[in-house]
């Protein structure tokens, strides 16, 4: 990021209060590059992806990941500055136990979120190499994705699922190392997260990692995946499995 700019995801799940918060930024004499999110699961994919100057983070949290997403920042990106959003001083203690020491109050005033601008963009001149470090530390040779979980949340390469398949309002994630996780996602959601990737759909439940198809039955609508000598045989439905074959043999 430019030593300039200043780069800002603003976590918060009351609209009235966000635009409140862009309308100060907006006015100031510092360049900001603004993201939103609506809560910290939605966060979550924009923090690996985008290696913030700051979040700042609507408390008590909104959504699943919770409180682990701060320590996620904390661990994995040490150079963004954290910033708790509250309605009171009542959580200050918790700022304080979750290494967070800035703290500001509902409504924000613009001297505030000045200070705070200031203070980062202060760190980042008198410290640029830090920056480059950091990037470079944490740079993955893949795309990483994440979701949500029953147990928390995970962060994966999408080459690692072989298929996924829809279990009501979830979704289960099939490895390539034959684990399972439950993600709190519907199939169209996920199939929408992978859509840049190598997946196709192969019945209105299942979706396929196509590195992996070598075999597709036309009269039983079945794709069969190979992974390691190993055959996988994932029943589909007659339209796309037939729009499937056509892919590859036309």
């Amino acid at each position: 990021m430019n030593k300039n700019h200043v780069s800002i995801l603003i976590i918060e799940s009351d609209s009235d209060g966000l635009k409140e918060i862009i309308r100060i930024l907006d006015a100031n004499s510092i360049n900001t590059l603004i993201e939103t999110a609506e809560d910290t699961d939605v966060a979550l994919l924009k923090i690996i992806e985008g290696n913030h100057d700051i979040v700042m983070i609507e408390y008590p949290t909104k959504g699943k990941t919770g409180a682990g997403i701060i320590k996620f920042i904390q661990s994995k990106l040490p150079q963004t500055t954290i910033a708790f959003v509250a309605p009171s001083k009542d959580y200050a203690a918790e700022a304080i136990h979750h290494d967070v020491y800035d703290y500001l109050l509902k409504p924000i005033k613009k001297v505030e979120i000045e200070r705070l601008l200031e203070k980062v963009l202060l760190k980042k001149s008198n410290n640029p190499l830090s920056r480059i470090n950091e990037l470079i530390e944490n740079k993955q040779p893949d795309m990483r994705l994440g979701f949500n979980t029953i147990k928390g949340f995970i962060i994966i390469n999408p080459e690692e699922i072989l298929y996924c398949k829809a279990d009501g309002a979830f979704t289960e994630i099939h490895f390539l190392n034959k684990s399972i996780e439950l993600t709190f996602l519907f199939l169209s959601k996920v199939e929408e997260i992978l859509n840049p990737y190598s997946f196709i759909r192969i019945s209105r439940s299942i979706i396929v990692n196509r590195n992996y198809i070598r075999k597709v039955y036309l009269k039983t609508n079945t794709v069969v995946l190979t992974l390691n000598g190993e055959e996988f045989e994932i029943q589909g439905s007659r339209l796309p499995v037939r729009a499937l074959g056509k892919l590859y043999l036309d």
